[in-house]
């Protein structure tokens, strides 16, 4: 979005500014423009909060999974936001994310992932049903059924839901809904840019699936809710065509 839209983002990307005592942007890589707070922890909300982010107008998009705590930065403000997201299988971003720490030596959290194999990473990931537990504000202890209900209405009143596997008419619903086609000048190089960006970016096919092995069922089970929301997403995704084009 940064690159090719030319915005200004809240992210992990601003990390790294912890004794900056006022909001400014900083420009990561080729020219991205982000804002100098990490928004993706609550600790790093929190100072965003503390340093007016939400009345700043400094931000075009806050990137964060702590839906709740990121609201509050709005309070008192009129203007409301808009939820925006791109969604993936469960299973598929598990299996992803097996892939990613075995070729990660920077993160000593995942280290003991290192070197498993996927039936053993299946069995041992303790990470399970990220998004329902996010979306119903619940990261820890057991979740129902009421909470996979909680995080539907989330998507269903609060969120315009895109799909990895649809990301390029999901980018156009953002574009059409946001109104980020009328902010740049040149259409032929942001599409582009976006094309680019998407087939450096996809690693989906550098990698076996594991679809229909025991890996898969394993993941399946663990992450059962968020299954269920994804396919609840899913069928919110047609709906939303309708509205959203």
């Amino acid at each position: 979005m940064t690159y090719c839209f030319g915005m200004t983002l809240a992210s992990a990307l601003g990390a790294g500014h912890d004794s900056d005592e006022s909001l400014g942007t900083v420009t990561v890589g080729a020219g991205g423009q982000y804002v100098n707070v990490d928004v993706s922890n609550p600790a790093g909300i929190q100072k965003a909060k503390s340093m007016n982010l939400g009345r700043s107008n400094m931000m075009d998009v806050i990137s964060t999974p702590f839906l709740y705590d990121i609201a509050n930065i709005f309070e008192g403000i009129p203007e409301a936001g808009k939820c925006f997201t791109m969604l993936r299988h469960p299973v598929e971003r598990a299996i992803a994310l097996y892939h990613l720490y075995q070729i990660d030596e920077n993160n000593p959290n995942t280290a003991k992932y290192r070197g498993l194999t996927i039936d053993q990473y299946s069995e041992s990931v303790e990470e399970n049903n990220w998004m329902v537990r996010f979306l119903a504000n619940k990261r820890g202890g057991s979740l129902t059924w009421h909470d996979l209900e909680a995080a539907k209405e989330v998507f269903g009143r609060k969120c315009l839901v895109g799909l990895l596997d649809k990301v390029e008419e999901s980018l156009q619903r953002y574009e059409h809904f946001f109104g980020w086609d009328s902010r740049v000048a040149n259409a032929e190089k942001k599409e582009v840019c976006i094309h680019d960006y998407l087939a450096n970016g996809d690693k989906r096919n550098s990698h076996p699936t594991y679809v229909g092995t025991n890996a898969w069922e394993v993941l399946r089970k663990k992450n059962e809710y968020d299954v269920l929301l994804y396919e609840y997403a899913r069928g919110l995704y047609g709906q939303q065509s309708t509205i959203y084009q």
